[in-house]
């Protein structure tokens, strides 16, 4: 099933940018004539993970998407750990195969993917024993190399608003306006609207809109903001972070988010690329899990999503406290 996720990367490599709705329909006829089976909404949960990645920058107001360009990049506290993002064509491959016939170490990983999804692409790790190796690398695969872009991306996370004003649902839109649960995690239909809170519906043209209520006031936002919204409106926590348990490795740990909180795109891909591979998930906990997480890397997500995060503290404290 991976090959199905790099020969996709491929072929976005190769376009280059393009309209998404486009893009949706190639995902769904390549996996039709392949017989992958896979549940509804499968492309755009596609394009969200690749973006996660780092290899798709995606437009999801204006409907467009473009391939990011290549980039060699260090992983927090990884010990010699490199990954390769962005756009990934014939050339990078013939390239990254020639480093590894040379006696670098490459290690390709293949990302977790659930059931009914599209595969995405595999990881591509370099091993390094000195940063002068990521420059010379860089050069020879065709890419930038940056020095962990993970904790750049952190430092640039805005802080979470409400968005533009907007108008409330029109007479003609009433039947299709539902609003978000947040027991259930999903949009159920809305007997009236005058209530605070996260709604959605289809507009005159059958766009589909998503707002926020707050008093008498409408705000434009996006699923993953308003979901957060609401989250600080009832004052609910929707994500942990609990510290490695090796020695001197307190610092990093693993940030756990709620299945119905998914982060918004570059909050996702800056916790996607403390590792770079796909986050895990955890069925029976019902989170998503993010592993490498500097600590005040996850403070610093976290707050700008207006959450408070529940940190649970090293074994050798708690046990020092008794």
């Amino acid at each position: 099933m991976t090959e199905i996720g790099n020969l996709l990367l491929r072929w976005a490599s190769e376009v280059g940018e393009g309209k998404i709705t486009d893009f949706k329909a190639t995902l769904a006829w390549i996996t039709r004539s392949r017989n992958i089976r896979v549940r509804e909404g499968a492309e755009g949960r596609w394009l969200r993970d690749v973006s996660a990645l780092g290899h798709i920058d995606v437009d999801w107001r204006n409907g467009l998407w473009a391939v990011s360009p290549p980039v060699l990049t260090t992983l927090p506290y990884s010990d010699g750990l490199a990954v390769l993002t962005g756009r990934r064509t014939k050339a990078t491959s013939r390239a990254v195969e020639e480093l590894y016939d040379s006696g670098d170490r490459i290690h390709w990983l293949s990302n977790e993917t659930a059931e009914g999804d599209i595969a995405v692409p595999d990881t591509l790790l370099l091993g390094y024993e000195h940063p002068d190796m990521l420059l010379r690398n860089a050069e020879r695969i065709g890419c930038t190399f940056v020095p962990c872009a993970a904790r750049r991306l952190f430092a640039l996370l805005p802080d979470l608003a409400l968005g533009s004003p907007a108008a409330p649902p029109a007479l003609g839109n009433v039947h299709t306006v539902e609003r978000y649960n947040h027991e259930t995690r999903q949009y159920e239909p809305a007997q009236s609207y005058g209530e605070e809170g996260l709604y959605r519906w289809r507009s005159t043209d059958w766009a589909r809109l998503i707002q926020v209520r707050r008093g008498q006031e409408w705000h434009s936002t996006e699923h993953e903001n308003g979901v957060y919204l609401e989250h600080a409106r009832l004052g609910t926590s929707a994500m942990r972070w609990r510290p490695e348990s090796g020695k001197g490795r307190e610092r990093t740990g693993r940030l756990s988010v709620d299945w119905g909180a998914p982060l918004p795109p570059l909050h996702a891909r800056a916790a996607v690329l403390c590792t770079g591979i796909q986050p895990r998930i955890h069925k029976l906990a019902e989170v998503v899990r993010y592993d490498n997480v500097p600590r005040h890397a996850a403070e610093k997500l976290a707050a700008s999503l207006l959450q408070e995060l529940e940190v649970e503290e090293p074994a050798a404290l708690r046990k020092a406290a008794r």
